[in-house]
């Protein structure tokens, strides 16, 4: 299986993330997407990550590669459905991947933007106000003792933000999420993705 990623992708982090947990090894294929128009043959989006599986075929967008992935590798990332316990997990570890998602999309987008030739800076102060309102909101969040994909994909946003907006001093503020957070980072696959610069 071949993964098209780059090295600061939050998104592309949960996926090796989740291979790296689950012992799976994926031939990783480093692109800068809006730089590279061959890869719109894989992900005609021209997002990343994309997986290509080694029938050809490819799958986009990183829940589905996640899922993907935790099938194939047997894990437990995503709890299961099961009509003796409805509150499973499922639910939460779902929410949650959205909230972290939401985050990254934000920041991703904050980070695009400050880039143009003339930033929208109204844009940047609404992305802005989406990581900040939705980090108050993770605050409040008892995260799995075990991490499931929302507590990756928190994580995995998190690690974008303090690579990226260095002088959002987010932590402060939040201390129980800044700790959650630190215990977070000694997975070693935490450690073995660290975002860095493309």
């Amino acid at each position: 299986m071949k993964l098209y990623s780059n090295a600061a992708s939050p998104f592309a982090r949960k996926c090796r993330i989740v291979a790296h947990e689950l012992g799976l090894k994926l031939e990783e294929i480093r692109t800068l997407p809006m730089q590279d128009e061959e890869f719109r043959r894989i992900n005609p989006l021209g997002k990343i990550p994309a997986l290509v599986l080694d029938d050809g075929s490819a799958l986009i967008d990183s829940p589905v590669i996640c899922e993907y992935l935790n099938s194939y590798g047997g894990g437990k990332f995503f709890p299961g459905m099961n009509i003796w316990r409805p509150t499973n997990g499922r639910w939460k570890a779902l929410g949650l991947q959205a909230l972290g998602d939401g985050i990254a999309d934000a920041a991703v987008a904050y980070v695009v933007e400050g880039r143009q030739p003339s930033p929208n800076e109204a844009m940047r102060v609404r992305h802005l106000a989406a990581i900040t309102a939705t980090l108050d909101m993770l605050e409040r969040v008892n995260f799995a003792k075990d991490p499931t994909i929302g507590e990756i994909a928190v994580g995995c946003a998190l690690g974008y933000v303090e690579f990226r907006l260095p002088d959002l001093d987010w932590k402060g503020s939040r201390p129980k999420l800044s700790d959650w957070y630190a215990r977070l980072c000694e997975y070693p696959a935490m450690k073995a993705t660290a975002p860095a610069a493309p």
